[in-house]
């Protein structure tokens, strides 16, 4: 593998703790909609917490402002489990491993501007040569602008790229450039991916 793009919640860091309670929480102190944990879970994993959430609040008057409130409530509630975020297991000598290697490492997330205090406490900030969120002003996955971008300035080749994430939009972004897909995922899925 010469250049990996990886995705970060539930791929590098064990997260979704903190990003289903600030779900949960959220959708409860705003919209009086008391959804279990598991339910957020199976749904956020399934395309995004975004996707999900906007689905829900479809009946509202504004949809647009009512998802623009979730999430005001949601990044404070999200922002209290930082510090309870750890690595997923063996994840360290993974990024090692291809860091040894020569290989160019990215992380491509959905998160906020957070993910790069997070990949500084968590102490892997220098595995990757470029660390980019929709935060930075990109389109969401499984549109292919992030890696577009990083093709052009990294001059990335496709077949030698690989994209790995924990869902079925992290396998649609990898394909939308013509890239290699390994999903981590222990559930079974109805979905096409290389590994």
């Amino acid at each position: 593998m010469k250049s990996i793009v990886w995705d970060f919640d539930d791929t590098i860091a064990n997260s979704y703790p903190g990003i289903v309670s600030a779900t949960q929480k959220s959708l409860r102190e705003n919209f009086d909609i008391s959804l279990s944990k598991d339910t957020i879970f199976k749904e956020a994993k399934k395309t995004s917490v975004r996707k999900f959430v906007t689905e829900l609040l479809k009946d509202q008057d504004d949809v647009k402002q009512a998802v623009k409130i979730f999430y005001t409530t949601y990044f404070r509630y999200e922002k209290e489990y930082h510090d309870k975020i750890t690595l997923i297991p063996h994840i360290k000598n993974v990024l090692d491993y291809y860091d040894k290697n020569h290989s160019m490492q990215f992380i491509v997330t959905h998160r906020d501007q957070s993910i790069y205090n997070l990949t500084k406490s968590l102490g892997i900030e220098h595995y990757f040569k470029e660390i980019i969120s929709v935060a930075d002003g990109f389109k969401r996955k499984p549109n292919p602008e992030m890696l577009n971008y990083l093709m052009d300035k990294y001059d990335l080749k496709k077949e030698d790229l690989w994209v790995i994430g924990d869902r079925q939009i992290d396998v649609e972004f990898g394909k939308s450039v013509g890239a290699h897909t390994i999903l981590l995922n222990d559930q079974k899925v109805d979905f096409a991916r290389d590994y």
